[in-house]
């Protein structure tokens, strides 16, 4: 879709839908609003609720995959100490000592 072709109140409704998408947990569409609605939120006559949620996408977005950077770094390093649970919990199980 080309957003020049669109009005200013479908832009809000459509990047608005596509925040609320990525709140349970599907940072994916929150990366696809913040670049799809960039330019759009960084103009000089930007329309204020695009901006907003163009921003809090990114926030989003940032917060989930630092939390999932953590998790897998946590993951990778103590895997071998949690015993059982850490190969119950895992799809690959690697063979050797740790």
């Amino acid at each position: 879709m080309n957003l020049r072709r669109v009005s200013p109140e479908e832009k809000v409704n459509i990047c608005r839908k596509y925040f609320l998408a990525g709140i349970p947990l599907l940072p994916w569409v929150w990366i696809i609003n913040v670049l799809w609605f960039w330019r759009e939120a960084t103009k000089v006559d930007h329309i204020p609720q695009v901006r907003r949620y163009t921003i809090l996408s990114g926030i989003g977005a940032l917060i989930y995959l630092a939390a999932l950077g953590v998790w897998v770094g946590v993951y990778l390093s103590q895997r071998a100490s949690w015993g059982a649970l850490g190969d119950s919990i895992s799809l690959h199980v690697p063979y050797g000592e740790p």
